[in-house]
């Protein structure tokens, strides 16, 4: 099969370097043998789009004029305008080759209609999810082809741009906050991480993001969580625009590294804007994990997998402790 798929890239692009072929090949061979290509899409047509996007693999060092706009903590670029996938050159291997993957990942679930990504098709709706699937995935496709595997780790909140007081457990490289609320949110749907890669290659009239919105409405029906699937998703996008705006340059960076909160709001959904700050995202963070955790324990589902992904480490143990009073009681 590995074969076959880089024989149909050099049949659709025949002056495809042989860098850029050895990616694109990795990815779609990953991507046919876990069988993640919604039933209704073509293998040929994804192609198409991820070199359409993605036309070359090109690496940037710090001079570079996409450097100085982005900034140093962006990794990589999947350029909707020059079809070219930008990757900064001085990052340590493996981050630097998911990241390729990561960026073809992009190019590959673009809707052409309209440049937008996966099931994040207007403003920042389901932007997390399609973001946290993407480095997933990434990482995914490394692992297959270089047959290696990366142990879950613990890692304090304050190294990773929020506030302290948390712990992050993800065995990604990257993206490992968006990977824990994934996590979470694989669970309480009880779906491998898989369902989402495959329903952000349905972003046509919001396929894939209806197909979430039913799975979770049946699984909040079932655990009796009250939280509608749009608040839900607006308290993982409120944590993700708070992320956002401290990994690229721009004029509150700094204010919200602080501790402050922006003067100005930010325009998190269609008519809903709101001032961001580190407290506000770590609020958000810990309203998912209780609402989540405690429909799992009141309803007598396995939740011990869910405890270890909570970020508030206060939280946590009181959650445990929780647990383990009732137990007593009984």
């Amino acid at each position: 099969m590995y074969e076959q798929i880089k024989n149909m890239i050099i049949k659709k692009k025949n002056d495809i370097d042989s860098q850029t072929l050895y990616y694109f090949t990795n990815y779609f061979y990953v991507l046919v043998e876990r069988d993640l290509i919604p039933s209704k899409l073509k293998l040929e047509d994804l192609i198409d789009n991820a070199l359409y996007y993605a036309q070359e693999v090109v690496f940037y060092d710090e001079n570079s004029d996409v450097y100085r706009k982005l900034g140093p903590d962006v990794k990589g670029l999947c350029d909707p305008e020059t079809k070219i996938l930008y990757v900064r050159n001085n990052l340590p291997e493996p981050l630097r080759e998911m990241v390729i993957y990561h960026e073809l990942h992009h190019a590959t679930q673009t809707n052409r209609k309209n440049g937008q990504v996966g099931i994040n098709q207007n403003f920042n709706i389901g932007r997390m999810i399609m973001e946290a699937q993407t480095q997933w995935f990434a990482e995914e496709v490394y692992k297959t082809i270089h047959n290696v595997e990366f142990d879950e780790r613990e890692i304090p909140s304050e190294q990773l741009r929020m506030l302290s007081g948390g712990r992050i457990v993800s065995a990604l490289h990257n993206y490992e906050m968006y990977d824990a609320m994934l996590s979470k949110l694989a669970i309480i749907l009880d779906v491998s991480k898989d369902f989402f890669v495959s329903i952000n290659f349905l972003y046509n009239k919001d396929e894939g993001l209806k197909l979430l919105k039913e799975k979770y409405n049946e699984k909040a029906k079932e655990l009796k969580i009250e939280k509608p699937f749009s608040e839900l998703l607006y308290m993982l996008d409120y944590i993700y625009v708070v992320d956002y705006c401290l990994y690229i340059n721009n004029e509150d960076k700094e204010v919200i590294l602080s501790g402050k909160e922006t003067d100005g709001k930010y325009w998190i959904y269609p008519g809903r804007a709101e001032k961001l700050s580190l407290l506000n995202e770590r609020k958000n963070i810990d309203e998912f994990d209780i609402i989540l955790a405690l429909a799992l324990i009141e309803n007598g589902f396995e939740h011990e997998e869910f405890f270890k992904y909570i970020v508030d480490t206060g939280n946590r143990k009181r959650i445990v402790d929780y647990v383990s009073e009732n137990k007593k009681g009984k």
